[in-house]
């Protein structure tokens, strides 16, 4: 039975004139390729063929994901997948746990799970991080090429990752985009503000104010991918996540800190389509 995963292309409109050209025009990974090679996993018109193999205009090309065994441990749990494809699965996180902590059942422990059930060869490959305490969409690859794909997408922004939460205060400016350098702190647990950070991106806009708990709802886009940025970038402003232990008030501990990762918009791999996904 054919791998649903396989990847087809009809040669058209190309320059090129080797399966090797055609690859590097498009951006395949070369190491990938070349253990996909090796592996017998490139054909063209049916028939295996290596990047030194010629083609013309009409030709078809195949390329099938390698077999891979999972690499957690399968547990069980309910998942709330939010879109599917060949490619990648996108699940809803609970808040409260971890994406692939040791020693703890994780999110790549229930992934794991749901590959195995559907006979999806593949690691567990996440494109994207929350918190533990942090609920919404996260994107897992099927297989090394589209983790490639969807990362050039998040490289060039067009994977787009929007976030709800609410914060202390009243934000006054209606909306803003903060550029700020944040490193690990010395501690090694917190996140900072700091000049030898890496800079970050974080673009926000008010959505209401909740005058009688002192409140401000938030919608957020991250450009950038810094472990806590919107954790560290309002609170830096003056305006933490309610209920955060880290950066507004330790006495929280064990209250969930109100973020959602609640949009995603990415770009079918395959056909270009754009995808939205809302929870």
């Amino acid at each position: 039975m054919k791998d649903k995963r396989t990847l087809t292309y009809t040669i058209e409109n190309s320059t090129a004139t080797t399966v090797g050209e055609w690859l590097a025009a498009h951006q395949f990974p070369r190491k990938t390729m070349k253990d996909l090679f090796s592996a017998k996993g490139v054909r063209l018109d049916g028939r295996i063929c290596t990047a030194k193999t010629r083609l013309s205009q009409g030709m078809v090309l195949e390329i099938l994901p390698l077999k891979e065994r999972i690499d957690h441990d399968p547990i069980e749990m309910p998942l709330v997948i939010a879109y599917e494809d060949e490619d990648i699965l996108i699940v809803d996180k609970p808040s409260g746990i971890t994406m692939n902590s040791k020693g703890q059942v994780s999110l790549a422990n229930g992934v794991a799970h749901y590959f195995k059930v559907h006979k999806i060869y593949g690691k567990v490959r996440f494109l994207n991080r929350l918190d533990r305490d942090t609920s919404g969409l996260v994107v897992v690859a099927k297989h090394g090429l589209a983790q490639h794909y969807y990362q050039l997408q998040m490289d060039d922004n067009r994977l787009e990752k929007w976030y709800r939460a609410t914060v202390k205060g009243r934000v006054e400016q209606s909306q803003g985009v903060l550029k700020l350098p944040i490193r690990k702190s010395i501690d090694g647990i917190h996140q900072e503000v700091h000049p030898e950070g890496a800079m970050t991106k974080t673009e926000y806009e008010v959505l209401s104010y909740d005058e009688s708990q002192d409140t401000t709802e938030v919608c957020i886009r991250l450009w950038t991918g810094k472990t806590h940025q919107i954790r560290v970038t309002m609170a830096y402003i003056g305006h933490p996540l309610v209920h955060d232990p880290l950066y507004a008030d330790a006495q929280e501990v064990g209250k969930s800190f109100a973020l959602r990762a609640y949009r995603l918009v990415c770009y079918h791999m395959r056909t270009g389509q754009k995808i939205v996904v809302e929870v």
